[in-house]
């Protein structure tokens, strides 16, 4: 009888055949440690005064070569119909209606861009940021019925923000409610003719930009023209990478809470999920990510397309946030401008939110069509894509080049 060779040990760090506790969905993630949840709030913070800083370089480029030829910049936006379709090109090209926003609150800040002006931008910008979830459905290719419940889930942003557009552009055509009302609010809170909330904030920044501005580092080695070109680029590129560097670091931050609020919405009321879909928004500060973050909850059908719409509905109000913080930071007798120009994207938002709550033939409107477009896209998946590539691009493109060579 031969004596039982022992088992071998296992090596450092293998599993044991032992099954391991069952962890809740909702505490299934990675979880950071005190120094890692501290290092990337102080990211978060430096992210934050880096725009801030930002917008006062663009503002210091835009008083170094006056509003005369930044306006040029937007020239073409002056017809409400181009500028509509320059907010949805615009943003759909770099999947961001807060940059576009943001950018835009800080135009109208130079003086280059009026709010009549500034208002069908950031229309076009709410219907440009619907095509990253579209793009996201597309991960479920494979499964034509995961893909349909997936691109289900995504048309709900779009058609939402088509319905309301296309009504918000109509009537503001015609009757200027968006620029009335906003004109009033602005006037309330920062006061006819006030020089803007944002006076303090530029006393702290002020001798950094004197100093890195056209009037300091750059003006050194460049003509003063050029230099304030430079300060503008240079301004409009660091919004980008701090709008960016926020959506990544506070996307990690908020990660669990965000699982949990999401799936606490199911079965709760409409009112709840948005704003449940507010508050994650304005804490990652892309509507996108949300929406996006809904298609699994779809796909497995924990999530109703009533609710899945309501925490939509949130996800397009907490976006704002960001504009106006842009706006409360731009000093000067243009700052109410800005705050007008942000409450735009606030109002328009908040509104649409309230009457698909309120009206229930538009929230079913909104939800018909989305199952339309879900079924019709998993029909063919070039074909959606195709469509998708021409309603964001190719259409308003040919439009906008057009347009500039009859009236160039």
């Amino acid at each position: 009888m031969t004596a039982e060779r022992p088992r071998p040990l296992p090596l450092p760090g293998t599993q044991h055949s032992v099954n391991p506790k069952k962890i809740p969905a909702e505490r299934d993630f990675v979880a950071l440690s005190t120094f890692g949840a501290s290092a990337r709030w102080t990211v978060v913070a430096a992210a934050v005064l880096l725009m801030i800083t930002s917008i006062y370089l663009i503002l210091d480029g835009a008083q170094g070569i006056g509003a005369g030829p930044i306006s040029h910049l937007f020239d073409l936006a002056t017809n409400p119909l181009i500028g509509l379709l320059i907010g949805v090109l615009a943003t759909a090209s770099i999947q961001s209606s807060t940059t576009i926003t943001t950018l835009t609150v800080a135009a109208v800040g130079t003086g280059g861009v009026s709010v009549p002006v500034a208002i069908p931008i950031i229309l076009g910008a709410n219907i440009g940021t619907t095509i990253t979830a579209s793009i996201v459905s597309f991960s479920y290719i494979g499964h034509r019925a995961n893909f349909r419940r997936a691109f289900t889930s995504a048309s709900l942003h779009t058609w939402f923000n088509v319905t309301f557009v296309a009504i918000a552009f109509i009537l503001e055509s015609l009757f200027h409610p968006l620029q009335r009302i906003t004109g009033s609010v602005s006037d309330s809170l920062v006061g006819e003719g006030a020089t803007s909330t944002g006076r303090g904030l530029f006393t702290v920044f002020a001798p950094f930009i004197e100093n890195v501005g056209a009037d300091g580092f750059l003006g050194a080695f460049l003509p003063h023209r050029v230099a304030s070109v430079v300060s503008i680029l240079l301004g409009t590129a660091l919004v980008l990478a701090a709008v960016r560097i926020l959506n990544s670091q506070l996307s990690i931050l908020t990660a669990a809470a965000t699982r949990t609020m999401l799936e606490r919405a199911s079965g709760a009321s409409d009112a709840l999920g948005v704003l449940s879909g507010s508050v994650i928004t304005a804490a990652v500060q892309a509507s996108s990510v949300t929406v996006s973050s809904l298609l699994p909850f779809a796909v497995s059908k924990s999530l109703k397309l009533r609710e899945i719409l309501a925490i939509t509905l949130g996800a397009n109000v907490g976006t704002t946030l960001m504009a106006l913080l842009t706006a409360l930071a731009v000093p000067g007798a243009l700052g109410p401008y800005a705050v007008q120009a942000a409450l735009v994207h606030v109002t328009f938002n908040t509104m649409g939110a309230l009457l698909i709550l309120l009206v229930s033939p538009l929230r079913e409107w909104v939800i018909r069509l989305a199952e339309l477009s879900g079924r019709l896209a998993a029909r063919g998946y070039s074909v959606a894509a195709g469509t998708m590539f021409a309603g964001y691009f190719l259409i308003p493109a040919v439009i906008v080049v057009v347009y500039t060579l009859l009236t160039g």
